[in-house]
């Protein structure tokens, strides 16, 4: 028999074929999140048909998905049948600090997935898709839910890349760090373990921080971490040296950001910092990566990201000032304030 090779794809199909299979390939990886796959591969090269009998799945079924989250570069191969994580499939493991495990998961869940569906009609609207598929912003549909919040905050609070953010937060001589909008406590965890000398205040709405209180203990930093409910629409507890503002200013449009802004500056006295940490795009434009992390700003919260010219007129506008900008490519970036 003659095998007919054939010539290939015509070159402008490739972006498509790329774009289809990318967001294909999300849902197997969920999938090997979800059925425990990814911690059965901890150990080590397995096959198939064990990881199949310890995760009560088809071994034909699995072997598809398996292949599916090699060609994502999650799994490799390595022996017809036998399969391994990836370095990058490690960092979906549940212990592996800055997992991206609830992430991924929170990306194809369907208390988030279907708001993809109404990206037009929100783009007609200028509201977030979350909003036109549910009726209600993010937050308050997260209140109606709360499955779907406990894995937003698991997400929220696991996915952020620590030692990056950490390498730009100087601390030298700081007393009291207060982590507004905090979820959890991972980030004022992980700061205080750098500053032993510190003491912390972890505040978020009262549903949020009652489950704090595992994690921090967790981290063994629970007797120097203050954890307090509230909305920083209204107040935030005053007089900190330092207060982090992580993932909070990207999920507002800028009137709601900037009534937050205010409230911080009303309780940072006159040599307090503000540290804002999140994605930022560059000056001269923004990689495929923070793009798609604007656009889901977008469908969750109606607000994408913002750029330093675009913060620098929202600071003006509540009294503040930028001091310095701490860039991060692809990962969270700091913005240090100060009062004006």
């Amino acid at each position: 028999m003659t095998e007919e090779i054939p010539s290939g794809i015509d070159p402008a199909d490739r972006p498509l074929t790329r774009l289809m299979s990318s967001a294909l390939l999300m849902h197997a990886v969920a999938a090997l999140v979800e059925l425990g796959v990814v911690e059965e591969l901890a150990d080590g090269p397995r096959s198939a048909a064990d990881v199949a009998r310890n995760v009560h799945a088809s071994e034909r079924g699995l072997t598809v998905v398996l292949r599916a989250g090699a060609a994502a570069g999650m799994v490799a191969e390595p022996l017809p049948g036998r399969f391994a994580l990836t370095a990058a499939g490690r960092r979906l493991r549940v212990d592996e600090p800055g997992s991206r495990r609830d992430l991924v998961r929170m990306y194809t869940d369907g208390a988030f997935l279907p708001a993809w569906s109404r990206l037009a009609p929100a783009v007609r609207a200028g509201v977030s898709a979350i909003e036109v598929h549910t009726g209600r912003p993010l937050f308050t549909y997260l209140e109606e839910r709360p499955d779907a919040a406990a894995l937003f905050n698991t997400a929220m609070d696991g996915s952020i890349a620590v030692e990056p953010v950490l390498r730009n937060i100087d601390l030298a001589g700081t007393e009291r760090v207060v982590d507004v909008g905090g979820g959890e406590g991972a980030l004022l965890a992980a700061v205080l373990s750098r500053h032993p000398e510190a003491e912390g205040l972890l505040f978020d709405l009262p549903h949020v921080v009652a489950t704090a209180a595992p994690l921090l203990r967790e981290r063994g930093v629970a007797d120097r971490c203050t954890v307090v409910g509230g909305s920083f629409f209204d107040r935030v507890p005053p007089g900190a040296d330092v207060y982090l503002v992580a993932r909070v200013m990207q999920n507002w449009p800028d009137e709601e950001a900037v009534r937050i802004l205010r409230t911080l500056r009303e309780a940072m006295h006159h040599s307090s910092r503000l540290l804002i940490i999140g994605h930022l795009p560059g000056p001269d434009g923004a990689s495929p990566f923070i793009q798609a992390m604007s656009l889901y700003m977008f469908v969750l919260y109606g607000a994408p990201l913002r750029t330093v010219a675009e913060y620098d007129d929202l600071f003006a506008r509540a009294g503040l000032t930028l001091h310095r900008v701490h860039r991060v490519d692809d990962a969270e970036s700091t913005l240090e304030v100060r009062r004006a």
